[in-house]
């Protein structure tokens, strides 16, 4: 009995001991704080601390206090934070190998959201859809870190994109499905867009760092969830008003939650419409609406199925030279006139995409595995006036400006240019009277001189990924995945307004040929014009990643491949290339792979260092690989796949008072191409080009900070810095397409291209939004659940697109001798090379906001107040390919005032939005 007892005594010591020790290595291991309320300092109770995906959730006790403990020590987890009456909080990336102590963690009472989602529009400027600056949507990546709030919210309106990443290096996922296009690579957010309450759920994998649902981009990842389970219960009615792009919104949702039943349903619906935006003569009408259901037969299994629809129909404006600015002032936008007492605007644009999305997810204690399928179908189009063997009716068309007369070459003629200048008062928008007085009057045989027409781009999509995510031991885990996209995309020209008259006889302005051989000549409203082909579109892609974690460290090693196919089909027989233009295309293949790898080193529990690196082999975007798609097949030349090579280095700070980021990044883009259409007098001669750029490479290289400083518990000062520099680090080479021309000065080379060499731009500033960013910020919360914020901006080192012309041999030579020119104009020539940096941005925005709380309601209140002094700034621009020789580039710019200088976009002054939200249960 004696041995026994003390047989059992020692078990249960060395139990006991086991258990302590347990205990000891899981609060180690775990994740603690305390949750309080930022107005009152309330500690709050009940708080739902979860972790995503983990299944593991606790709540927070009557002081606040909460610990959770990870199954694995991983440096990546996500932890969400939810309380009735306040807005769900999700932290992420939170390193657990060694225990964190959050210290205090605040949730904002039920005005919250409001901040975040009414702060997107000033990243909704897609009035300036011009690709020179297009791409600039920070808020895709704007979560907790202090950074990329600042730059989304804040420096978009001066178009400051990250690192100068263009938007494509961002993947984004939405229930699974990627939705970077592939024209261009870059999301579009329009698909979803003012179904702002139910896209709040978004996950983030920052920079290189690894994502679940795909290899990413360098940029990082965005993973959208939208699911009654991932949605606030409960009803909730959002109405706004903006001077920005619409005049107002209006929003409700409902959702029913899972609750404790198997389903759960969503609805949204949204409705956003200006007479005119901030730019003059800009309509805006759009609508969205979703439906979702979701069905959960076990805690670990959920079945989505979401459905949506959003259209946006708006009205573009311009960028113009100094001298339009100067005469028609920051507001200033030709592309509209009136016609009977309403304003017209030639240039709209319009998407409509359904999307309907089926996702099944798997959530076990060591795997988790997700499977989506979704078809995308849709429209987009852009109008344009054309004209043919009339008068252009652009009011800015440089025969209607004072500079015309200024630069005519035998000398200025002021009388004419002082009228050109009052009369552009008189009639500086479209004349819709005039227009229609010439079809209908002007020509005998109502043939149009003038149509409306439309470019269209009709897609039909579908997309199944499956990726999973599997615990293989402790610390140890791998992901993978699998996507498999298919597309065909109709482009073609569509006759939307004859304006008057009877016919439209299809032929290319410039040739005279007929754009449609097999077809009628003659066109009539709705027929298609110009061109029609489609482009089909095959891709796989799959992704392994694998992540250890140690005591102090944790490392992820992920790698890619794919491919991905392009086919041509034309259906209109062009005159212009009748061997190369009907029917099937050579289809051409790209490969697609790449490899990446981190390391996160914990110092302590609040003091973290990761490095990242990537290498990665990715196709050209459909918009770069072919030569003209509207009239032939035909690859670029020299066409292949782009490499990119990129590091960061990041050390962080989470502390309870300060918590900050600073980052290091070198990233360089190889191999890369560029196509441009415009009308050129090259050295060669005049006529409608096609430029080609390959072998393009780009170097973004630069240092960023982001510092949030809590003062007091009511008073919160934040500093942002971005130091970077962006250059072409290359000197690509340059290729001209064209259709000899038969007349004295056009490009008459029968080969109908030209090589023009290398385009000398190594070192030169590339064009990617302001290099350089400084921002100090100061945020009250005040006992009565208001609170106010003020954000002081400065952004530099902003430079317009150069023309690539300029930096080739061909620039040199006279058209008119076909030989190098000398002298003065030689002598000039450094100057029409010399980078010209647009002026420093100084924006200082202001916020505020109330929230009210009566039972299960709950009302807020937001203001933003954005450029609050009205400051007139430039926002981007690209210099004009026109002068494509010195001799009419320096003619030109005699008098100070150019015919064909740089285009710029007018930044937003004084802008101001309100919302109004109510929800309940």
């Amino acid at each position: 009995m004696v041995f026994l007892f003390r047989l059992l005594h020692k078990i249960l010591c060395y139990g006991l001991f086991l258990w302590a020790s347990f205990t000891l290595v899981a609060q180690k291991e775990g994740l603690r704080g305390k949750v309080v309320d930022p107005y009152s300092g309330k500690a709050l109770q009940g708080v739902l601390v979860k972790f995503v995906d983990e299944g593991i959730e606790g709540l927070s006790d009557s002081q606040g206090n909460f610990f959770l403990c990870p199954r694995r020590p991983l440096t990546s987890m996500n932890c969400q934070f939810s309380l009735q009456g306040y807005v769900t909080r999700t932290l992420t990336n939170l390193n657990l190998s060694l225990g964190l102590d959050l210290g205090i963690v605040t949730l904002e009472p039920e005005r919250g959201p409001a901040y975040a989602e009414n702060l997107i529009p000033l990243s909704e400027t897609d009035v300036f859809e011009e690709d020179v600056i297009e791409g600039s949507s920070g808020f895709l990546h704007a979560g907790r870190d202090i950074f990329l709030n600042r730059a989304a919210f804040d420096f978009s309106p001066a178009f400051f994109r990250i690192r100068g990443y263009d938007n494509r290096n961002a993947a984004v996922f939405l229930n699974g499905i990627p939705m970077n296009r592939f024209s261009n690579g870059r999301p579009q957010w329009n698909t979803w867009g003012g179904l702002n309450d139910v896209t709040r759920n978004q996950q983030y994998s920052i920079g290189l760092q690894p994502s679940e649902a795909g290899f990413g981009g360098v940029m990082g990842t965005t993973a959208i969830h939208i699911s009654p389970a991932a949605v606030r219960e409960g009803f909730r009615f959002t109405l706004s008003a903006s001077n920005r792009n619409y005049a107002g919104r209006l929003m409700a949702t409902y959702n029913s939650g899972m609750g404790k039943g198997k389903w759960g349903f969503l609805t949204s619906v949204s409705k956003r419409a200006a007479g005119q935006g901030y730019m003059e003569g800009t309509p805006y009408d759009a609508y969205s609406i979703l439906g979702g259901i979701a069905y959960r037969p076990a805690p670990q299994h959920e079945v989505t199925l979401v459905g949506m629809y959003a259209s946006n129909l708006r009205g573009r404006s311009s960028a113009l030279t100094a001298e339009t600015l100067a005469l028609g002032g920051r507001l200033y936008n030709p592309y509209w006139g009136w016609q009977e007492g309403k304003v017209r605007n030639s240039r709209m644009r319009y998407i409509a995409e359904p999307f309907i999305g089926l996702r099944y997810h798997y959530s076990g204690s060591t795997f988790r595995y997700t499977m989506a399928a979704a078809y995308r179908a849709g429209i987009q189009f852009r109008t344009r006036l054309s004209y043919f063997n009339a008068p252009n009716p652009d009011p800015v068309y440089y025969r209607n400006l004072p500079s015309f007369y200024w630069n005519s070459p035998v000398g200025p003629n002021l009388q004419s240019a002082e009228a050109a200048r009052k009369g552009f008062g008189n009639s500086s928008q479209i004349d819709w009277d005039r227009i229609y007085s010439v079809n209908t009057q002007g020509n005998p045989g109502q043939e149009a001189s003038y149509i409306l027409q439309a470019d269209c781009s009709e897609e039909e999509q579908f997309s199944m990924n499956t990726f999973g995510t599997w615990e293989i031991a402790r610390g140890w885990q791998v992901r993978a995945g699998v996507l498999l996209q298919q597309s065909k995309i109709q482009n073609y020209g569509r006759l939307d307004d004859l304006l008057g008259a009877a016919f439209h006889q299809d032929a290319d302005p410039f040739s005279g040929m007929r754009n449609d051989l097999e077809g009628t000549f003659e066109k009539t409203e709705g027929d298609r014009i110009g061109y029609d082909y489609d482009i089909g579109i095959s891709q796989w892609q799959t992704f392994l990643t694998l992540e250890a974690s140690g005591a102090k460290w944790t490392a992820s090693v992920s790698g890619q491949a794919g491919k991905i196919h392009y086919q041509r089909t034309g259906n209109f027989l062009n005159e212009k290339y009748p061997e190369a233009s009907l029917g099937a295309g050579k289809r051409k293949g790209f490969a697609d792979y790449g490899i990446k790898g981190g390391l996160n080193y914990q110092i302590t529990g609040r003091h973290w260092i990761a490095v990242n690196s990537a290498f990665l082999r990715r196709p050209p975007v459909l918009r770069n690989a072919f030569i003209n798609p509207r009239e032939r097949h035909g690859f670029v030349e020299k066409l292949k796949s782009e490499s990119l090579a990129s590091a960061e280095v990041s050390y962080f700070l989470r502390g309870t008072v300060l918590t900050s980021r600073l980052s290091g990044y070198y990233t360089r883009v190889m191999d890369q191409s560029g196509v441009n259409f415009f009308f050129s007098d090259t050295g060669f001669g005049s006529g409608f080009t096609q430029e080609i750029a390959t072998g393009m490479d780009v170097l973004h290289k630069g240092v960023e900070l982001g510092m949030e400083l809590e003062l007091s518990p009511s008073v919160q000062l934040s500093t942002v810095v971005a130091l970077g520099e962006f250059t072409y680090a290359s000197d690509p080479d340059l290729r001209i397409y064209f259709v000899p021309g038969d007349q004295p000065g056009d490009i008459r080379q029968a080969e109908g291209s030209l090589s023009l060499g290398p385009a000398v731009l190594k070192g030169h500033p590339f064009s990617a939004g302001p290099s350089r960013a400084f921002s100090i910020g100061l945020n009250y919360r005040g006992s009565g659940y208001w609170w106010a914020g003020t954000t002081l901006n400065y952004l530099s080192g902003q430079y317009p697109s150069p023309s690539f012309l300029r930096h080739t041999r061909s620039f040199l030579l006279d058209p008119e001798t076909g030989n190098e020119l000398d002298g003065i104009l030689r002598e000039a020539y450094p100057k029409s090379l010399q980078p010209q940096m647009l002026p420093p941005v100084y924006l200082i925005n202001l916020i505020g906001g109330k929230s009210w709380k009566k039972g299960p309601h709950y009302v807020s209140l937001f203001l933003s107040v954005a450029n609050l002094l009205d400051a007139f700034y430039l926002s981007g621009g690209y210099q004009s390919g026109r002068n494509g020789n010195l001799k009419q580039w320096y003619e030109d710019q005699l008098s100070g005032n150019p015919s064909f200088g740089t285009r710029y976009w007018p930044g937003f002054g004084r802008t101001y939005f309100i919302n109004v939200s109510w929800s309940f249960l």
